[in-house]
């Protein structure tokens, strides 16, 4: 006897209420993404648009634009303008090329105001010490960074004892800038510094007074220590026998402070003074 084959029974598949809530927010969140999307394409649009606008309402600043000199005195005000105006290029080129015609400024700041056609430069000057000299010529002036520059007349102006630099390292130059606060200082020297000339790698500095006084003064070291010593043995030797002398430093560091008399004061006289 054959069977009857089975009846197919259809179902239906019904989600649950858990998982129609998660297909909804999925849903639901997915249509913010693409909402938020579509606000900030169209913001980013109108915000091009407007710089676009913003752009043409506003003056353009050239960078091959006018340059103008401000922060320094005349004459050299007009002086550094005429280097300016015949430089070509941006602010930075003409900044560079009035520091290249000019050594005595140390840096130049630019400034340009949003909507100028023209920038502005802002020269800073180094900051001399003294007079400087090669073989007894003034060549200009030695800067608190031991740098030896020149300055058109009337930019820097001060008296002072002089240096003279001819054949003096950039190392040497250095640390002359170092100690010539103490050097030039008032009261250091038994009299008033008239020059301090460079002589060699061997034999260092040598310093003249107003008095006649000469001093092989050698490297720049023990300063204070050198003052203090030459007072007391110039003292000592002056009560014996008033005068000019020469004092040998060389070998201060073996205990040695030489000296040997030149004669009757004379008048050394400040080499350099106002330029």
């Amino acid at each position: 006897m054959s069977r009857k084959p089975a009846s197919r029974r259809r179902f239906r598949v019904v989600a649950r209420s858990a998982d129609r809530t998660r297909r909804s927010r999925v849903a639901a969140a997915a249509l913010a993404v693409v909402l938020l999307g579509a606000v900030a394409v169209a913001s980013a649009r109108h915000a091009v648009s407007a710089m676009s606008r913003m752009r043409l309402a506003l003056p353009i600043a050239s960078s091959a634009g006018s340059a103008l000199i401000d922060g320094i005195s005349e004459p050299f005000r007009s002086l550094a303008q005429a280097v300016v105006d015949a430089a070509p290029g941006s602010a930075g080129e003409k900044a560079e090329a009035l520091r290249e015609k000019f050594p005595c400024i140390a840096d130049i700041s630019v400034r340009r105001s949003w909507g100028e056609k023209h920038a502005t430069l802002v020269p800073v000057l180094r900051r001399a010490v003294a007079v400087a000299l090669r073989r007894g010529k003034t060549v200009g002036y030695l800067g608190a960074d031991g740098f030896v520059f020149d300055a058109p007349a009337g930019v820097l102006s001060f008296s002072g004892p002089a240096v003279e630099v001819a054949g003096a390292s950039a190392g040497e130059l250095q640390a002359l800038a170092r100690e010539w606060p103490a050097l030039s200082s008032p009261g250091s020297f038994p009299s008033p510094l008239a020059l301090l000339a460079y002589l060699s790698s061997e034999d260092g500095w040598q310093a003249r007074l107003r008095d006649g006084t000469t001093i092989l003064w050698g490297r720049l070291d023990w300063t204070q220590e050198k003052f203090a010593r030459l007072s007391e043995a110039l003292s000592d030797a002056r009560a014996k026998a008033p005068g000019a002398y020469a004092a040998d430093l060389r070998f201060f560091e073996d205990g040695k402070v030489l000296l040997k008399p030149i004669g009757p004061s004379l008048a050394a006289g400040a080499r350099g003074g106002v330029r």
